[in-house]
């Protein structure tokens, strides 16, 4: 009595060269593409009618033609074979999981998480798990896939491509806009920044608006988020040294107002930086195409 398990062995051996020679119909052509001898799809194919008592081919001229058995066969056989082949690759490629965005936490609270639904419904095969932090994410020890870092963009052993630039102004709630009539009433309102960094500062910007004297009589109070300090100037509790990409979408809105045009250009930009040689350069390609185009929108 035949071993089971060899029978079913041999069955599935046979289907795959059943299934590649019903749709070459073509013996030789099978051959062909499985890089077998012809004389050894024969044999196979007579195998498996043998396992089943069926004949699944006949010869018309040249060809062979798949029998009423075979036609009913083939469907099943390929739609088995092609479940076996996921099931394999699934295998070989476990999934990757969530890709790993490591962002400042003003940019993913004021520019990114506003936005991240559309990628979310354009591309809901993807996960994307942010990381907000000041601190720069460590690829090496593969914490993160894809990093948007407001620098000069050199990261040695990292390929960088700018996302896109910003400017720094001074913004406020609507309540307070009437008592800035002119840059020297600052005087009398808190200022809010963050540490000084890329150039952006009240003492630069002053300088850049001429009133650089008014400095020793302003009251300033720094915040290490930025974030936080747009949340401060939208209770109405001061004025805020913001850059453009974080305040936009409120001035839109008109829940914050800009008092005066001069505006600083910050002596860094953002940038998407990511791993070269990462195994996961097709979905880094993804997000990074759908931020670009986030940020031109932006603009606009």
């Amino acid at each position: 009595m035949l071993n089971p398990r060899l029978v079913t062995n041999r069955r599935l051996s046979g289907l795959r060269v059943f299934a590649v020679a019903a749709r070459h119909g073509s013996y030789s052509a099978a051959a062909s593409e499985l890089c077998v001898t012809q004389a050894a799809v024969s044999q196979q194919i007579r195998n498996l009618e043998a396992s089943l008592g069926c004949r699944l081919f006949v010869r018309r001229g040249s060809g062979m033609m798949l029998t009423t058995e075979g036609q009913v066969l083939l469907p099943f056989a390929e739609q088995g074979l092609a479940i076996l082949e996921r099931g394999l690759d699934r295998l070989a490629h476990p999934a990757a999981g969530p890709l790993q965005v490591s962002v400042l936490p003003s940019l993913a609270a004021r520019w990114l998480m506003p936005r991240l639904w559309r990628f979310t419904e354009t591309h809901p095969q993807l996960e994307l798990r942010l990381q907000p932090s000041q601190q720069l994410a460590d690829f090496a020890a593969g914490e993160v896939d894809l990093a948007i870092r407001y620098g000069e963009g050199h990261y040695p052993g990292l390929h960088s491509e700018l996302l896109m630039s910003d400017t720094a102004f001074p913004v406020c709630a609507p309540a307070l806009a009437t008592r800035l009539q002119r840059v020297a009433d600052l005087i009398s309102l808190p200022l809010v920044a963050g540490p000084e960094y890329a150039g952006v500062s009240w003492a630069n910007w002053l300088a850049l608006s001429g009133n650089e004297h008014i400095l020793p009589q302003c009251r300033q109070l720094t915040v290490d988020d930025g974030n936080l300090g747009l949340e401060m100037v939208l209770a109405g509790q001061g004025v805020a040294l913001s850059r453009s990409v974080l305040v936009a979408d409120l001035l839109r809105q008109g829940r914050l107002c800009r008092p005066f045009a001069t505006e600083l250009t910050p002596k860094h930009r953002y940038y998407l930086v990511w791993r070269p040689d990462s195994s996961r350069l097709n979905d880094i390609t993804m997000v990074r195409e759908w931020l670009k185009q986030e940020a031109l929108e932006s603009r606009e």
